[in-house]
């Protein structure tokens, strides 16, 4: 497995244990609540959505027989994905128990980043399954 690979799955679990504690502390101390979209993000962003970019990395390009377009842009864009979902939780965080209203930009901004890395997943992806063979030598 490559790098990248095992960096999402590694990754997608940290994410899934944030986002159960959490879930588990909103039982103990009521008061954590309002993180409500927070653990949502932690489990279906930060757990789901990044297995299966580890998985499709290293399963997809094996079903196609190609080898991956970018390695390269495939470790950029689990950096990228993990900036945006780290300053959009933390923000998202912070938004919950403050009224400040930059928190909402500063939070749109690491949600574009996410997105941002997410279209990267799927140029990456179309490239390798989609795009010219590559030449034989």
């Amino acid at each position: 497995m490559s790098k990248t690979t095992l960096g999402f799955i590694l990754t997608g679990f940290i994410y899934l244990g944030l986002g159960i504690l959490l879930g588990v502390l909103f039982l103990i101390i009521p008061d954590l609540r309002p993180l409500r979209t927070v653990h949502v993000h932690l489990n279906l962003v930060g757990f789901i959505l990044f297995i299966v970019f580890g998985i499709a990395y290293h399963i997809l390009p094996r079903f196609r027989g190609r080898p991956l377009h970018s390695e390269s842009l495939a470790w950029f864009q689990l950096w990228l994905a993990n900036a945006g979902i780290v300053g959009l939780v933390v923000f998202m965080a912070i938004g919950a128990y403050t009224n400040i209203p930059a928190i909402i930009t500063v939070q749109a901004v690491f949600g574009v980043i996410l997105a941002v890395a997410v279209y990267i997943f799927i140029y990456n992806m179309g490239r390798t399954l989609f795009g010219a063979a590559p030449k034989e030598s």
